[in-house]
């Protein structure tokens, strides 16, 4: 029997009627029920208009990084600038699991759309600030958004295609997440030193709107089932204190705090008490956050773990890699982006390789344990050889590391949303999302923890030039050095063949610190290729599995 569209004649087929307007979803006859039926055209638009989001709000991130220093300068608060990062990431990772729950009471469209307008005011904000307290509120509204608008192009993205064909076009929008980390600091340098700082946010006004009124028009109302669902507050209000005190606790401890102090005890003890609350709540609740059941799927309790582990690699390359260049080999800071360049080329082409062969054949074991095999394979040659490396090298281990975290990042994505139930698809893909957040967190915590151990900088009262010379901030800014050597020439008992020596010596103790931080690495990433086996063991593959029901 011919399906025929709500409101019509019973005569009239749907196949008969034209087709609705591209540009006009909305005013279709009918709505969809979800975004699997859309058609195949608006579809490819919808990609586009989620890549352009996405190149837009990631690259508040990179742009920022490179006009930090000019943003000081302007405003000030130098003590305080490192917030402009870590208020961003931690309002963005205690957002994620509540945007997930959202999405799926819900769905993307309003979710998305709202995140953009909080994005674009805040973008605006952060330009007209005049001191660095006023910047990080800006930013912390910047991370709020920026969870909204990440969380949503992926779950969208996964409810838009058939399971068989979600890790291709992941693969597509990883390419632009990509092209944002290149770009990025890039634009954040020529604009912050040839116009100002100022337009780096303005820009986003215009930027973010085209996106927005791109994705009114192509983005389309479903016709959704919308059951009697409750907000679990309780579970929300809990998570994020747990997500606070524990982030907050890892992004400080060690560094302004030590992490045996008071400060640093009591985060880690409020962060416990929270978890034990909401854990409760969410086994009380009717309709949690975070259903408890999600943890019985071995599918979803293995990719939690492993996306522990996947992050490793990205935090070794985005925060060690960089001293290594600086530090122990002495090159420039120019140089030092080179290899990060290389990994993110490395990343897309992973990317769109493991979607493609995933939408094909499956292989989500294979794939992911071949990329941390990879990854735990380079970051323990680089442990091996830090001193002795060349920039052409470091470049290809990095470019091979770009491809084993993108292997493994799609095949802890797809793959788990594949397996779960369609109506916490959302929860599924932003918990996920938390737990690389939170692994990237706690990597660089205990990475940079071991590197400290390893240096053992004292603190000298009264430190003088043989004492500087061994700090890895002086070794890493070319002005400083050049202080510290001026020093070194002004004291007779001291001069130009004792600076040498005393260079040397330190690049030397930079490198074999990080040594045992690359090793370190290793041993984790290693730990996820066992974790990769244990997850996709028994996993049906993409034919197998039920179509989405879709979010919109």
């Amino acid at each position: 029997m011919t399906e025929v569209a709500p409101g019509d004649g019973p005569d009239t087929p749907v196949a008969e009627k034209p087709a609705p307007a591209l540009a006009s979803p909305g005013l279709a006859a009918a709505r969809p029920r979800s975004l699997v039926e859309i058609p195949y055209r608006q579809k490819l638009f919808l990609v586009s208009a989620l890549a352009v989001t996405l190149i837009v709000s990631s690259s508040s991130q990179t742009v920022v990084a490179t006009a930090a220093q000019n943003i000081v300068a302007d405003i000030g608060g130098f003590e305080l600038f490192t917030w402009m990062f870590a208020g961003f990431s931690l309002a963005s990772a205690v957002a994620v699991p509540i945007i997930g729950k959202l999405a799926d009471m819900f769905g993307t469209r309003p979710i998305i759309t709202a995140s953009l307008v909080v994005f674009v005011v805040a973008s605006t904000a952060g330009g007209f600030v005049t001191s660095m307290e006023q910047m990080i509120v800006a930013r912390a509204f910047q991370g709020l958004a920026f969870a909204g608008i990440l969380g949503s192009v992926w779950i969208t993205t996964a409810t838009m295609w058939s399971p068989r064909d979600r890790a291709k076009w992941l693969g597509v929008l990883s390419g632009s997440f990509t092209l944002a980390g290149v770009s990025g600091p890039i634009l954040g340098g020529v604009v912050s030193d040839e116009i100002s700082w100022r337009w780096l946010f303005w820009f986003n006004l215009p930027a973010g709107g085209f996106s927005l009124w791109f994705l009114l028009r192509l983005f389309p109302k479903l016709d959704r089932e919308r059951p009697e669902r409750h907000f679990d507050v309780a579970g929300a209000v809990t998570f994020g204190l747990f997500a606070t005190s524990a982030l907050f606790a890892v992004s400080v401890g060690g560094d302004t705090f030590d992490w045996d102090s008071p400060v640093i005890i009591g985060l880690f003890l409020v962060a416990a008490i929270s978890l034990a609350l909401f854990v409760r709540a969410e086994f009380r609740a009717v309709d949690p956050v975070t259903p408890p059941a999600l943890f019985r799927h071995r599918v979803f309790a293995g990719a939690m773990m492993a996306s522990l582990t996947v992050t490793i690699s990205f935090v070794v390359a985005t925060v060690f890699i960089p001293l290594l260049v600086i530090g122990a080999l002495g090159e420039s800071a120019t140089t030092a982006a080179f290899p990060l360049m290389t990994q993110a080329v490395g990343i897309a082409i992973g990317a769109n390789f493991a979607g493609q062969v995933m939408s094909r054949w499956g292989h989500a074991r294979e794939l992911s344990t071949f990329g941390l095999a990879v990854t735990t394979a380079i970051l323990w040659v680089l442990g091996v050889q830090a001193a002795d490396i060349s920039i052409a090298q470091l470049a290809l281990m990095t470019f091979g590391m770009g491809v084993g975290i993108s292997l493994a990042f799609t095949s802890f994505t797809v793959p788990v949303q594949n397996a779960m139930p369609e109506n916490v698809i959302g929860v599924v893909t932003t918990s996920l999302q938390f737990a690389r957040v939170f692994g990237m967190a706690a990597g660089s915590a205990v990475l940079g923890a071991i590197l400290l151990a390893q240096l053992g900088i004292a603190d000298v009262a009264d430190p003088g030039p043989a004492d500087l010379i061994r700090n890895p901030e002086v070794l890493v800014a070319s002005e400083r050095l050049a202080e510290v050597r001026d020093d070194f020439l002004a004291d007779p008992a001291l001069g130009e063949d004792a600076y040498d020596a005393a260079v040397e010596d330190s690049r030397d103790g930079i490198a074999d610190a990080l040594s045992v931080v690359f090793k370190v690495a290793a041993a984790g990433s290693a730990i996820g290729v066992a974790l990769a086996i244990f997850t996709f063991t028994g996993l049906r593959k993409p034919e197998d599995e039920p179509e989405p029901s879709g979010h919109g």
